[in-house]
């Protein structure tokens, strides 16, 4: 309430002021400056105080500033950067792909299942458990570059995606001097998974309704994604064996392209993303993809 008595004495105060020269302890309140704008300005001198937003402006050039307060607003453009940074994000979610191997050719067979007098393979024996087949994405750095008016920009960043592919039967990688080659196993395993985590840069456009108000803004997002391997690891649990891991690259491709889509509504983001790399390099054509949800971001957006 002071803070609304306040505004409003300066007000009355402000508006008997005729001539920019003329300088009162109630126009010290208004602002920093020791004086109001020149008389040839034509940019308001905007000032906050708490719920109050003061703004006078000298644009008429009469040698009458018109002085107005706007109560219950701030003045959010001029505090809204061109250039917004966001630190450490954090998604969680389910991966899969959508298989489109070539399956009784002779270059499915010599990859997968080629034991000797082995069986051929099929695209049930890389099913997956879909509860466990987690995607982790962590995102160190966000950008935003406002294009228009902040409601259409480019966004950009670097994070690590991590990928578990948990598989329902009992495969095994193995790898020569010359190939990777992939078995059905005679072991059962308690746990049977295969790990990608891929340095990953996104280009996107993001188009968002209100900018000013996070809260109460419609976002969504699209665009390419580039990715790097940076490691790659099978993990194997079972009673016969115990606790197996290795760490081979496993004929998995080095780099990747993909897309990426964002929609969110307030504080909740959901995300997509569909590579057009497939995860090996031969053998198989099996397209990863995941869906899920924001965890940790930037509440500012």
């Amino acid at each position: 309430m002071i803070k609304y008595l306040f505004a409003l004495a300066f007000l009355i105060t402000a508006c008997r002021v005729q001539d920019t020269s003329a300088q009162t302890n109630d126009s010290v309140l208004v602002s920093s400056q020791d004086s109001l704008p020149r008389q040839d300005s034509v940019k308001p001198d905007t000032t906050n105080y708490g719920p109050v937003t003061v703004i006078v402006d000298n644009k008429d050039g009469n040698g009458s500033p018109k002085v107005k307060a706007v109560f219950g607003q701030k003045d959010h453009h001029n505090r809204k950067k061109n250039v917004d940074i966001s630190y450490l994000g954090f998604e969680l979610g389910l991966n899969n792909f959508s298989d489109r191997s070539n399956y009784g050719s002779q270059e499915v067979n010599d990859f997968a299942l080629a034991a000797p007098g082995g069986p051929e393979a099929g695209p049930g024996e890389f099913s997956l458990r879909t509860g466990k087949s987690v995607n982790v994405n962590i995102w160190p750095i966000w950008m935003k570059v406002n294009l228009i008016d902040h409601k259409l920009n480019l966004k950009t960043g670097f994070g690590i995606e991590m990928n578990n592919y948990r598989y329902s039967k009992s495969i095994s990688y193995y790898n020569d001097a010359s190939r990777t080659y992939i078995i059905r196993d005679s072991v059962k395993f308690k746990k049977n998974k295969l790990f990608t985590e891929y340095l990953t840069i996104p280009v996107m456009l993001d188009f968002e309704t209100n900018p000013y108000h996070h809260a109460r803004s419609f976002r969504i997002a699209a665009g390419p994604t580039f990715g790097y391997l940076i490691k790659s690891r099978t993990k194997q649990v079972s009673k016969a064996r115990g606790k197996e891991k290795n760490n081979d690259p496993f004929n998995l491709e080095k780099f990747r392209t993909g897309l990426r889509g964002e929609i969110g509504f307030g504080p909740v983001t959901l995300y997509g993303a569909y590579s057009f790399t497939p995860i090996h390099q031969y053998g198989l054509k099996q397209y990863p993809y995941s869906i899920g949800i924001e965890l940790i971001g930037d509440s500012n957006w």
